[in-house]
C-alpha cells in the first residue's frame, strides 16, 4: 500500500466529517472520555509526489532520500511498446521492461503508489509525422489499435495487483515533428488538425480503455499529462495544441479517462518572487490564476462546456533555473532557495483547490535545468527539505482549506490580516496552518494563546514568537511559516 493508513475513529464516516468540521472551527477540547462504537477509515490520499527515472529509483542513495521524503506517489516513465514488442507477433519481450519492474518494486517499498508512463510506438505501428519520418514517438495508426489493446491487455496482467495508476502517453498535445523519434513526450499532436491530433488521441482511449478496465476494473485511467504552454497561441504556424483536450471529448472518449493530468513550468526570475503566480507583464498564465491554477481552470472550464467532471492532476511541475538555456551548470543559490518557495505555496494552492496530486520533477538530481530535488550527489537541495518538512507537518491530513479570506461578502476579511496568504490542513486533533507575506513584507500575526502549540518556518529555523496573557504573535516573512494549532 502507500500512505495509506488505518485509523480508529466512532461511529461512521458522517460522525468523522463532524468531528473534522468542529476542529477547523473553533472547537475545545473535550476533556470527558466517551466509549463509543469503532469503524475502520481508510485517511484519504494526500497531494504529495515525485517523479523519478527508473533508474533514479534504482539508485540506492535516491531510494534512501524518496523513503526520508514521505510522498505519497512516484510517477515513472515508463513501459515502451516500442521495446516489448519490436517486432509484430513476435510475442512480448517482458525482460525489456526489466528496469521498470525493479521501479515499481522500489516504489513499493518506499511506501509509494507508482504511476506509470505507457508510451514509445514501435515503428510498424506508428502514424508518419508530417515529414513523412518513422519514429517511435508517434501516434498509433488506426489499423493497429487491436495490436495496442492487445499489447495493454497483457501489460495490465503482467502487472497487476502492483500498478493501479496508468498514464497514457506523456504531454500528448506535442506534434512529433517538432521531437526526435525516441523523445520521452509528446507523440499524438497534430499541427494541422483544428484540434491537434485530440481526436486521434480519444479514438484510441474509446478502443483500449475497455479491454483494460475488463482485464482489472480497479484501475485508474490518466490521459496523458498535458504541456498546454499557454492558453491561446497566437502565432497560426503553430496550431491550436490548448485545444488538444477539446478534440479527445468532441471525440466521445470523456467515460475512458479518470484523471485529467498536465504540467506546469515557470522560470527562475529573482529571489523572493512569487514565480507560481507569474505576475510579470505578459505573464501567459496570470489572468486565470497562474501557473497552477490557471491550468487547471482554464482545463476545467474546457470540460464544464461538455458536461464532464474528472480528477485533476499536476503531474509535473518544478521551477526551472532558465528558459532559454537546456542546461543549467552553476544556478546561483538564491535560484534554490526559490525552488523551496515555489514548492510550498504551490502544493498549499493545488490542495485547497482540490487538485489530488501534485508531482516535482525530478526526485533525483540534478535534473531537467536543475529542478531536481537532489543535487548531482543525490544529496538534499532547500527544495527537498521544505518538502519533507511539509509532509512531516502537515501528515494525513483529512481536508485543505484557503483561509486566506475569512467570512463572506460584506463580512469577509482576511482571516490572518492583510497581505497573509495562509492555507489550513486539517487532521485528527489538530490543524495546521501554512501561510507567508504576499508581499515579502515581514508581518505579525496572532494566535489564541490557548489554541498555539508551534511554529517553523519552512527553511526549518524557528520565527520569531512573543505572548502575552492572550495571544501568540509569530512573525511571518516570505517565507511559509508552519503553525501548528489546536484550532
Amino acid at each position: 500500500m502507500s500512505r495509506l493508513k488505518r485509523l480508529v475513529t466512532s461511529l461512521t464516516l458522517l460522525l468523522l466529517g463532524v468531528y473534522v468540521s468542529l476542529l477547523s472551527a473553533d472547537a475545545q477540547t473535550l476533556s470527558n472520555k466517551i466509549y463509543l462504537p469503532t469503524v475502520s477509515v481508510t485517511v484519504p490520499s494526500t497531494v504529495f509526489g515525485v517523479e523519478t527515472s527508473l533508474a533514479g529509483i534504482n539508485d540506492s542513495r535516491v531510494f534512501t532520500q524518496a523513503q526520508s521524503l514521505g510522498a505519497e506517489w512516484l510517477r515513472l516513465n515508463g513501459a515502451m511498446w516500442s521495446e516489448v514488442e519490436p517486432v509484430r507477433g513476435a510475442g512480448y519481450n517482458w525482460a525489456a521492461l526489466s528496469q521498470l519492474d525493479l521501479a515499481v518494486a522500489n516504489a513499493k517499498a518506499a511506501g509509494m503508489t507508482p504511476v506509470v508512463i505507457v508510451r514509445s510506438t514501435p515503428l510498424w505501428a506508428a502514424v508518419l509525422d508530417r515529414y513523412n519520418v518513422p519514429k517511435k514517438c508517434a501516434a498509433v495508426a488506426d489499423a493497429y489499435l487491436p495490436d495496442y489493446t492487445r499489447f495493454l491487455v497483457a501489460l495490465v496482467q503482467h502487472y497487476q495487483g502492483q500498478v493501479n495508476y496508468w498514464e497514457i502517453g506523456n504531454e500528448p498535445d506535442v506534434d512529433p515533428a517538432f521531437l526526435l523519434s525516441d523523445d520521452p513526450l509528446g507523440c499524438w499532436g497534430d499541427i494541422s488538425d483544428p484540434y491537434y491530433g485530440g481526436e486521434r488521441y480519444g479514438r484510441m482511449l474509446r478502443t483500449v480503455v475497455p479491454a483494460i478496465r475488463a482485464v482489472d476494473p480497479r484501475i485508474q485511467i490518466v490521459m496523458g499529462g498535458l504541456l498546454l504552454d499557454t492558453p491561446k497561441t497566437v502565432n497560426p504556424a503553430y496550431g491550436n495544441p490548448e485545444l488538444f483536450l477539446e478534440g479527445v471529448l468532441r471525440a466521445g472518449a470523456a467515460d475512458s479517462f479518470d484523471i485529467v493530468a498536465y504540467h506546469s513550468y515557470p522560470w527562475y526570475a529573482q529571489p523572493n518572487y512569487d514565480h507560481d503566480l507569474d505576475p510579470a507583464p505578459g505573464g501567459r498564465w496570470t489572468s486565470l490564476g497562474g501557473w497552477t491554477l490557471g491550468k487547471a481552470r482554464y482545463l476545467q472550464e474546457i470540460m464544464a462546456r461538455y458536461g464532464v467532471t474528472k480528477t485533476m492532476w499536476l503531474n509535473e511541475t518544478g521551477l526551472l533555473c532558465s528558459l532559454y538555456t537546456s542546461t543549467c551548470d552553476s544556478p546561483p543559490i538564491e535560484f534554490f532557495e526559490a525552488h523551496a518557495d515555489y514548492l510550498v505555496r504551490m502544493m498549499c494552492r493545488a490542495a485547497a483547490a482540490g487538485i489530488k496530486q501534485v508531482t516535482w520533477y525530478t526526485l533525483d538530481g540534478p535534473g531537467w535545468r536543475s529542478a531536481g530535488l537532489l543535487d548531482e550527489n543525490q544529496l538534499p537541495r532547500p527544495a527537498f527539505l521544505a518538502y519533507r518538512r511539509m509532509i512531516a507537518t502537515v501528515g494525513n491530513y483529512f481536508a485543505v482549506n484557503n483561509i486566506t479570506d475569512y467570512g463572506s461578502n460584506v463580512g469577509t476579511y482576511r482571516f490572518y490580516g492583510s497581505n497573509i496568504e495562509a492555507y489550513r490542513f486539517v487532521k485528527a486533533g489538530s490543524v495546521v496552518d501554512v501561510l507567508w507575506s504576499s508581499d515579502g513584507a515581514t508581518m505579525v500575526v496572532k494566535v489564541p494563546l490557548s489554541a498555539y502549540r508551534s511554529a517553523m518556518v519552512r527553511d526549518g529555523t524557528t520565527p520569531m514568537v512573543s505572548t502575552d496573557a492572550n495571544y501568540a504573535y509569530v512573525y511571518v516573512g516570505f517565507q511559509a511559516v508552519f503553525i501548528e494549532r489546536t484550532s
